[in-house]
Order: C-alpha cells, then sequence, then structure tokens
C-alpha cells in the first residue's frame, strides 16, 4: 500500500463519520472491494474488439490488448470507496472505452487506452491504462465560442480524488453557483478546511 492509500483511507474515514451526522447529502463514501481486472475490462475489450472489426482501427493496434490491468492507484481507491459521489462529481459508475473528442465532436485518439470512470455534468473523467493519468475529457466544447478544456488534471486516481474530490481543485469542475451554495460540497470543503 502506497502512503497516499493510507491518509486517502484516513480522510474518508473522517469524512465518513462528518456526514453521517446528516448535515451534507450531497457526498457518499461506500465501503470499497476488491476489482477483478478482467470483470471490469470486458466492456473495454467489447469496444476494442468491435473498433478491429468495424476497420476503425487497426488490427497492428490490438498488440498489448490483452495484457492491459488497471492502474494500481486505481485498485487502491476502489478498496478505499467504491462508487464515490463527492458533489457533482461521481465515479465508478461505468468502465467504459473513454473518449476524446474533438473540436468537430468526433472520438479520436481511439487507439490510447483511456477507461472512462467518473463524470461531472455531461464531461468525463478518463484513466490511462498504460500511465495512470487522469484526464478530463470535455465533452461540452464543441458548442459555438467554446474553448476545450480536455487536460490531464492528476498522474493517478488516488491523486485525483484527494485534491479534486475532497480537496481543493474541487471547485476546477463545477460552475460559479456550485462553489458559492452554502449548502454545497465546495462549502463543505471550506468548513473543513479541505479547500
Amino acid at each position: 500500500m502506497s502512503a497516499l492509500f493510507v491518509e486517502v483511507s484516513e480522510k474518508v474515514d473522517r469524512l465518513r463519520s462528518v456526514l453521517s451526522r446528516g448535515r451534507y447529502l450531497r457526498a457518499e463514501f461506500p465501503p470499497g472491494v476488491e476489482l477483478d481486472d478482467a470483470e471490469q475490462l470486458a466492456g473495454y475489450h467489447r469496444t476494442m474488439e468491435y473498433y478491429f472489426a468495424s476497420g476503425h482501427l487497426p488490427s497492428e493496434a490490438r498488440a498489448g490488448l490483452g495484457e492491459l490491468t488497471l492502474p494500481r492507484a486505481m485498485v487502491e481507491l476502489y478498496r478505499i470507496t467504491a462508487h464515490p459521489k463527492s458533489g457533482r462529481i461521481s465515479l465508478f459508475q461505468t468502465f467504459d472505452k473513454g473518449e476524446i473528442m474533438d473540436p468537430h465532436g468526433w472520438a479520436h485518439r481511439d487507439d490510447e487506452h483511456w477507461l472512462a470512470v467518473g463524470s461531472v455534468a455531461d464531461d468525463k473523467f478518463l484513466v490511462s491504462l498504460i500511465t495512470g493519468e487522469v484526464m478530463f475529457a470535455d465533452h461540452q466544447f464543441s458548442r459555438p465560442g467554446e474553448v476545450d478544456t480536455t487536460r490531464i488534471v492528476a498522474p493517478d486516481l488516488l491523486t485525483f480524488f484527494d485534491e479534486c474530490m475532497i480537496g481543493p481543485r474541487y471547485g476546477e469542475f463545477v460552475s460559479a453557483a456550485d462553489l458559492t451554495d452554502p449548502a454545497g460540497w465546495f462549502r463543505f470543503l471550506q468548513d473543513n478546511d479541505l479547500a
């Protein structure tokens, strides 16, 4: 176990204690469980096989597909809490092939191994099955005048959870109204010296 695993485990225990008092209902941190790589990656593999069969991806891109595993930090976070939700951000509702959109609203970079693991509004959070990095995948920027904000937001999922879901960077992913809501998650983080 990593040092961050221990630190995040302790934070989640404290949060569960505070949240059990019923004051803030916009967060849930259910008990964690062990992840089964094969089970969680089954849908990902089916999608990739469809891409190969339809000619969307060349068969050469299949190399290494069977050797993919879930990143260690992702497995560790799932041991702490399965299906966490904090404010508007939720994780682990699905484990689907992640899409990265181009400025015209078309999915691209499908040959890269990104797994969709969470969402905020219509946007997604993706985890690289190669590096473990977490990407914010902007799916709304295709509207006229919108700027693409797709970017890497954390080196791994434990760091993302610690900084962006239960920490000071939560505000990067929500609206100004969410930030000023006196009963909102960001206010909770501020009141508990987490943001």
